[in-house]
C-alpha cells in the first residue's frame, strides 16, 4: 500500500513543481534529489520543517519515499518528527526505502523517545510477560518499532502479542539486522521464543545469520536456550563462523531416527510456512504440505 502511496507522492509533486510554494518546491527538489535547492528552500524559514500537507505528508514522509537519505539526515537535523503520522496512518519509517533510510529514522525515533520518555504514549500496551519471555526488564520508551509491528496490516493474521517477536524473526529470516535492532530496543526480549521453544538466536543459526546473531548475542541473548527438541542455537550452527560464534554444543542433538528427523524438519517448515500465511486457505495450505511432507519426507 505505501509503495502505492510513494507513486501517488511522485505524480502529485510533478504537477505541482515550481508552483512557486517553497513546500511545494521544496518536496519536489527533495523527489529529484537536487538537495542542495531543497536545503535552501528549508532554510530560508518561509515554512515549518514539520509541515504536512493535506494529506498528512511531511517533507520527511517524501526524503523517506524517495529513499533519499542526505535529505533523511538534513530534515533530522532540522527538527523534523519522525513519528508525524499521514492521514492514511503511515509514519515516514514505514514509507522509508533503503535500510540505511530506515535506520536514520530509526535512530531519530529512538533518540525521540530517550529525551521524553515521560510522553504520552499512543502504542498498544506491551502483552503481560509470558514464561519464555521473562527477564525482559522494566519498561522502556518505545521507539515506535513494536508499534509499527502490531499495527502492521501484513500481519492480521498473526496474534497481536507475537507480532513484535514474528516481526523480529522476519527481521533476521530477510536480512534486516537495523529493523531486528530497533525491535530489540524497543520491546522484544533477547530471550523471547515461540511455542516450539524456537528463539531468535536459534532462527539466526539455522540461517546463518551471523551479524544478526552477534547483534542478538551482544543483546543478552543465550546461546544454550533450548527448543522443544531440545536443540540449542549452536547445535542449529551450519558455517564456522556461527559455530565459532556461539561455541560447539555436543549435548543437544537432533533426533537419529530417520523418521523422527523427517517429522522435526516437517513441523520446522509447517511452522514456518503458517506464519507466513495470510488467511485461512493459507493456513490450510501448509497444514496440507506438512501432512503430505510427513508421508513423503517433501514438503514443496
Amino acid at each position: 500500500m505505501h509503495r502505492f502511496v510513494a507513486g501517488v507522492i511522485a505524480l502529485s509533486i510533478s504537477t505541482a513543481a515550481f508552483a512557486g510554494d517553497p513546500f511545494d518546491d521544496a518536496r519536489y527538489h527533495i523527489r529529484t534529489k537536487s538537495n542542495a535547492d531543497a536545503i535552501a528552500l528549508i532554510d530560508s524559514g518561509e515554512f515549518d520543517v514539520n509541515m504536512q500537507t493535506d494529506e498528512g505528508y511531511s517533507l520527511l514522509h517524501y526524503a523517506a519515499s524517495a529513499g533519499n537519505l542526505e535529505m533523511v539526515k538534513a530534515l533530522i537535523a532540522r527538527g523534523a518528527d519522525p513519528t508525524l503520522k499521514a492521514a492514511v496512518g503511515g509514519t515516514p519509517y514505514e514509507m522509508a526505502i533503503g535500510t540505511m533510510v530506515k535506520a536514520e529514522i530509526r535512530k531519530a525515533m529512538t533518540a525521540r523517545a530517550a529525551v521524553s520518555p515521560q510522553a504520552p504514549r499512543t502504542t498498544t500496551p506491551a502483552p503481560a510477560v509470558t514464561a519464555p519471555q521473562a527477564g525482559l526488564g522494566a519498561v522502556r520508551a518505545s521507539n515506535g518499532m513494536c508499534e509499527l509491528a502490531r499495527n502492521n496490516p501484513a500481519s492480521s493474521s498473526r496474534s497481536p502479542a507475537m507480532r513484535p517477536f514474528l516481526a523480529a524473526r522476519d527481521a533476521i529470516w530477510y536480512n534486516h539486522p537495523d529493523e531486528l535492532e530497533g525491535l530489540l530496543q524497543d520491546c522484544v526480549g533477547p530471550a523471547d521464543a515461540d511455542e516450539y521453544g524456537w528463539t531468535l538466536l536459534h532462527h539466526a543459526a539455522q540461517r546463518d545469520r551471523v551479524p544478526l546473531a552477534r547483534i542478538l548475542l551482544d543483546y543478552g541473548a543465550k546461546s544454550g536456550s533450548r527448543n522443544k527438541d531440545g536443540e540449542t542455537a549452536a547445535h542449529l550452527a551450519t558455517s564456522a563462523e556461527m559455530k565459532a560464534l556461539l561455541g560447539s554444543d555436543n549435548s543437544a542433538k537432533a533426533p537419529d531416527n530417520p523418521e523422527d528427523r523427517r517429522k522435526l524438519e516437517c513441523q520446522q517448515k509447517f511452522a514456518a510456512d503458517a506464519a507466513l500465511a495470510s488467511d485461512t486457505t493459507g493456513r490450510m495450505s501448509a497444514m496440507r504440505r506438512w501432512e503430505a511432507c510427513l508421508k513423503t519426507g517433501f514438503y514443496w
